[in-house]
């Protein structure tokens, strides 16, 4: 089962994301700012870090910077409100919270390497019989 470190300073948010990411099937821990992340980081394996941009005291940029520092294999996405972001080589990719679900568990899947598709919230929503989605599959 894949970890996943998510980090955000807003706490419903974090644990709500959490939630989704096990009801995935993936293992997920929340951390509420970066020096919790880092504490966690430090103790726990972790196969991605999912982190907000902006955190009171250390943002998620400079969070990706230090776990890039002691594992640079670790890839990293940072989620934001504010735009893009130039992440350089410490972050995989850039999602803006606008478009958190189901683009984050797109993202994980090509980056972990898992092929399942990703569950639609409304199954009935996404039907093979639908010209519009003759290609959709409900996992």
């Amino acid at each position: 089962m894949k970890a996943i470190l998510f980090v955000d300073d807003h706490e419903v948010l974090a644990r709500l994301s959490c939630e989704i990411l096990e009801m995935q099937g993936y293992r997920a821990v929340s951390a509420y700012n970066a020096g919790e992340a880092l504490d966690k980081f430090d103790k726990e394996k972790f196969d991605i870090l999912v982190t907000d941009f902006r955190m009171e005291g250390m943002n998620g940029l400079e969070l990706a910077r230090k776990v890039y520092d002691k594992d640079p294999s670790l890839p990293v996405i940072i989620v934001t409100g504010y735009g893009p972001l130039e992440t350089g080589k410490e972050a995989n990719a850039c999602l803006g919270k606008e478009q958190l679900f189901p683009a984050l568990l797109e993202k994980l899947r090509l980056i972990l390497g898992d092929n399942k598709p990703v569950k639609p919230d409304n199954p009935d929503s996404v039907k093979p019989d639908n010209p519009d989605n003759k290609d959709a599959r409900i996992a």
